[in-house]
C-alpha cells in the first residue's frame, strides 16, 4: 500500500508492505555509503538484511530505550559518519522504533547541513500485532 504525503515541494510516499525490508534496495537509493542505525531491541537480522543491499554500509547499534536520546549518542552517530568519510551524497537509514528514528533523523539533518534520511520503523508493527493478539475475543 502506498500512502502519499502531499506537502507541496516536500511531498513523499510511504510504502507499507509485509516483507518490505527485503526490497529496500529497490525502493531506496542505497547505492552509496549508508549509516544503518538500529538499537539492541531490534533483531540483528533486520539491520544486516538492509546492509546487504547497500553499496557500502556502516551499522551503528545504540542501546534500546529513551536514554539513547542523548548528546552522547548524537555525537556517536556524527562521529561514525566523520570516521567513515560520509559526504553529502550519502544517507542515514533508521531501522527500529521511535528513539532510533528521532535520533537518526536529527543526526542526518545536522551532518553537513543535511543528508538523505530514510526511516524503517519496526516497533510499531510488533506493538500493533501484540495489541491485536491481546484483544479479548
Amino acid at each position: 500500500m502506498m500512502i502519499r504525503m502531499n506537502l507541496g515541494e516536500y511531498s513523499y510516499d510511504i510504502e507499507v508492505e509485509r516483507g518490505i525490508l527485503e526490497k529496500a534496495g529497490k525502493l531506496l537509493n542505497l547505492n552509496r555509503r549508508v549509516l544503518v542505525v538500529t538499537d539492541t531491541g531490534v533483531p540483528k537480522k533486520y539491520s544486516e538484511t538492509l546492509a546487504d543491499q547497500c553499496k557500502e554500509a556502516v551499522i551503528c547499534t545504540l542501546e534500546e530505550g529513551e536514554d539513547s536520546k542523548s548528546l552522547e549518542c548524537f555525537r556517536k552517530l556524527l562521529q561514525t559518519m566523520l570516521d567513515n568519510s560520509f559526504s553529502r551524497k550519502d544517507c542515514v537509514v533508521a531501522v527500529g522504533g521511535g528513539v532510533v528514528g528521532d535520533l537518526s533523523g536529527f543526526a542526518a539533518s545536522a551532518y553537513m547541513r543535511g543528508i538523505d534520511f530514510y526511516n524503517i520503523p519496526t516497533h510499531f508493527f510488533r506493538r500493533l500485532t501484540r495489541r491485536s493478539a491481546e484483544r479479548p475475543r
